[in-house]
């Protein structure tokens, strides 16, 4: 998270204990054969060494909560580690045997490129779809910065720290193009996953493109409600804005989750006495339940507390 996060909100005093709470949401029935209940391990914002802080034993409490549950598959949202420093950390993120995604975030190139992260990754795409379990799955691309000129550029050693922000938080016209045709393709219910934020933002000036992308997810919507198929987005997870938001927009669920590690405000990083992450159970019935930690803060001032939260709150919408 940058340093020039100003947020403006209202919510409640934190929780003083660490507990599990869930939320229900109502998305498109899935009819596959052999759909069952897919179970997703989701973490994000870990920022590992950003500021020279070790987060291991952040990323320990994840992985075994992850080798308890044994869930479908794992993916981190994006400001996960650096390319140097953070060996720890893909040790304990590859004890997971199964599949593992990742999504690219801003701070991800803080000190390197796109590609030299990806390698450390095992990434092969920055961005790609896969279907599991009677679901689709996309991944997302949103570091670009747009040139006076229009065009767009990665993301590379920070280049986009001194960036205005309406220059930030691009996604590029093949990555566009690429995601029209892969959502018309689609034969499930879709699930995206992305680092920056498309909505429910406080950053009006900072979300890059993001009409573009929501005119895309609206048009295949439309389209697959007039084929009268099933595989429309019905949700996408954002990291980025180190919160805990949600809103439906067109039919779409889209939530905010919170960093694993700390909000930032005041020109200090406030860290959280224990990690956050969350666990996410997809029904091909028709129902999404995320099951997401809860701390309280190190050491932080009351305007602090009051003002962001750390955990994930119980919620219920249906469709």
């Amino acid at each position: 998270m940058l340093p020039r996060r100003r947020f403006i909100k209202n919510i409640g005093l934190a929780l003083c204990s660490t507990l599990l709470t869930d939320r229900i949401f109502a998305i498109p029935a899935c009819y596959h054969q052999n759909a069952k209940p897919l179970r997703i391990g989701f973490i994000t914002d870990l920022h590992h060494l950003q500021f020279k802080q070790n987060e291991e034993a952040r990323m320990k409490s994840f992985m075994d909560e992850v080798m308890k549950s044994s869930p479908d598959f794992i993916i981190q949202c994006g400001d996960f580690c650096r390319p140097v420093g953070s060996d720890g950390i893909m040790k304990e993120w590859n004890r997971f045997k199964g599949p593992k995604y990742h999504v690219l975030g801003n701070h991800d190139m803080d000190v390197c490129s796109k590609e030299t992260i990806m390698k450390l990754w095992g990434m092969e795409k920055r961005y790609y779809s896969f279907d599991e379990n009677g679901f689709h799955f996309v991944v997302m691309d949103r570091n670009f910065l747009k040139n006076d000129d229009g065009s767009l550029v990665d993301y590379n050693t920070d280049n986009f720290g001194p960036a205005p922000s309406p220059k930030r938080n691009f996604s590029d016209k093949e990555q566009l193009e690429w995601l029209k045709e892969d959502l018309a393709n689609a034969k499930y219910p879709i699930i995206v996953f992305m680092h920056q934020p498309v909505f429910i933002t406080d950053f009006f000036q900072e979300i890059g493109n993001a009409h573009e992308i929501l005119a895309i997810f609206d048009e295949a919507n439309f389209k697959a409600t007039e084929r009268g198929s099933s595989a429309k987005v019905a949700a996408v997870f954002m990291g980025h804005d180190h919160d805990d938001r949600y809103g439906e927009r067109n039919g779409v669920h889209y939530f905010i989750i919170n960093s694993s590690t700390y909000v930032y405000a005041d020109g200090q990083p406030f860290y959280f006495e224990e990690p956050l992450y969350a666990f996410l159970t997809l029904d091909p019935k028709g129902k999404l339940i995320i099951e997401g930690k809860s701390t309280k803060y190190k050491k932080a001032p009351d305007s602090i507390v009051s003002r962001f939260p750390t955990k994930i709150s119980n919620h219920e919408v249906k469709i």
